[in-house]
C-alpha cells in the first residue's frame, strides 16, 4: 500500500483549515470568518505548492497497470496533516476529507507529473442549491421510494471535481453531393412537380475550443454529456488550494482512449456544420462527408460537479449537477409497492367510470 503526500490549507490568521467559497469567489475560514481571494492564496503558499510539485512524483501508469489497479482494489494511506490518523482511500482520489476530524486534504502526489491538471473551473453553486434542484427533481414524482429526498439522502450529495480531456483544435471539412429543388404547383385538376438536381460540393475549415470528454471510467459518460456545456470564460490555471473542502478524482481514461469519443464528436458536429451550408436545397443524396483534423491540442481539467449516488433495491442511480451552470440530470428509481397501487388505483378507476356510464346508458 502507497504512502501519499498531503497538503492542507490553513488560514493565515487562525490556522483553521481553508476552503474555497463559490458565493464569495475566494477562500473563507469557517473558524474566523477571514476572507482570501485566490490570487492572495496563491501567493501566499506559492512556495510551498512549488515545492510540492517538485517533491512529488508519482510514477505515470500504462492503462494495463490502471486497469489491474482497478480490479485489484489497491489503495493508499495518507496520514491527516491535522490530526496525524492515517486513513486509506482508493488509487483514484485526489482530494477529500479526513474521516475523524474532517480536515479538507489534498493528495498532492496524486497531482504531479502527468496527473497534474492544467486547468481548472471552480465551483460558482452552493450546496444549498444543490439540494434545491435536487429536491426540486424528485419533487412530485410519487412513484418514488419513501423518504428518497429525505435529508439524510441529501446529506450524501458532494462537491466532486471531476478529470476532464479538452480538445481544441480545427477540422478541414469537405462534402459532395446531390442537390435537390423541388418546385410544385397545380393548374386546374393537375398538380406538377418540377425538380433540378446539382452538384453540390462544400469546403470548410472549422475551429473546435476545449471539446470535454470525462477521464473517469467510475462516472458515466451519457450522465456527464447531459450536464454539459461548461462556461469556459470560467476557466483558470490550476491551483491546489481549490480542491480544499472538495473531492476530487484522478483520471484513469488516458489521453489516446478519450480521443476516439472526442474524435467522433467533432467528425459529427463537423458533418452537422457542412450540411447546414448546403441547406439551400431541398434535400440531398449521394452525401460524401470527409474530416480531416488538423493543429490538434489536449488540456487536462477539474471540472465541479455536485454528484449524489444512491442505490435502491441492489441498483445504482446517479443525479449529477453541473456545479457551475446548475444544469442537473439523472435517474428516479420507482418503488414496486407503489406501482402497484398506482396500476390497482387506475384500473379500479376506469372499471367504476365503465360501471357508471353503463348504468347511465342502461337507464
Amino acid at each position: 500500500m502507497d504512502t501519499v503526500q498531503t497538503v492542507t490549507y490553513q488560514c493565515p490568521n487562525c490556522n483553521a483549515a481553508l476552503e474555497y467559497n463559490s458565493v464569495f469567489g475566494g477562500f473563507k475560514c469557517h473558524y474566523c470568518d477571514s476572507k482570501f481571494t485566490d490570487s492572495e492564496i496563491r501567493q501566499i503558499f506559492l512556495q510551498r505548492d512549488e515545492q510540492v510539485d517538485l517533491e512529488t512524483n508519482e510514477p505515470t501508469l500504462t492503462e494495463q497497470q490502471m486497469t489491474n489497479e482497478e480490479f485489484t482494489g489497491q489503495s493508499a494511506l495518507y496520514s491527516c496533516p491535522n490530526c496525524g490518523a492515517s486513513v486509506i482511500c482508493d488509487t483514484l482520489t485526489s482530494s477529500t476529507r479526513c474521516h475523524f476530524c474532517h480536515t479538507p486534504v489534498i493528495l498532492s502526489g496524486r497531482l504531479s507529473g502527468d496527473y497534474k491538471p492544467d486547468v481548472i473551473i471552480p465551483f460558482s453553486t452552493t450546496r444549498e442549491q444543490a439540494e434545491a434542484k435536487f429536491r426540486d427533481f424528485s419533487k412530485g414524482k410519487f412513484l418514488v421510494p419513501k423518504g428518497f429526498a429525505s435529508e439524510a439522502q441529501l446529506q450524501n450529495i458532494s462537491a466532486l471535481y471531476v478529470p476532464y480531456w479538452l480538445k481544441s483544435g480545427q477540422t478541414a471539412a469537405h462534402l459532395t453531393a446531390t442537390g435537390h429543388t423541388v418546385r410544385r404547383w397545380t393548374s386546374g385538376n393537375t398538380t406538377y412537380t418540377h425538380t433540378k438536381l446539382y452538384h453540390v460540393e462544400r469546403d470548410a475549415d472549422l475551429v473546435f475550443v476545449r471539446v470535454p470528454y470525462d477521464g473517469s471510467k467510475r462516472i458515466d459518460d451519457s450522465l456527464m454529456e447531459s450536464i454539459e456545456p461548461f462556461d469556459y470564460k470560467g476557466i483558470k490555471p490550476f491551483s491546489m488550494s481549490y480542491l480544499s473542502g472538495c473531492a476530487a478524482e484522478k483520471y484513469d481514461v488516458p489521453k489516446e482512449q478519450a480521443a476516439i469519443r472526442l474524435d467522433e464528436r467533432i467528425r459529427l458536429a463537423s458533418i452537422e456544420e457542412i450540411r447546414r451550408m448546403a441547406a439551400v436545397y431541398s434535400s440531398l443524396t449521394d452525401v460524401n462527408c470527409t474530416i480531416a483534423y488538423k493543429n490538434q491540442q489536449y488540456v487536462y481539467a477539474l471540472l465541479p460537479v455536485w454528484f449524489l449516488n444512491y442505490q435502491y433495491k441492489g441498483k445504482d442511480y446517479e443525479f449529477a449537477m453541473n456545479g457551475q451552470t446548475g444544469t442537473m440530470f439523472g435517474e428516479l428509481p420507482v418503488s414496486p409497492m407503489k406501482k402497484f397501487w398506482y396500476g390497482a388505483g387506475l384500473f379500479a378507476g376506469i372499471g367504476l367510470i365503465a360501471t357508471l356510464f353503463g348504468g347511465l346508458f342502461l337507464g
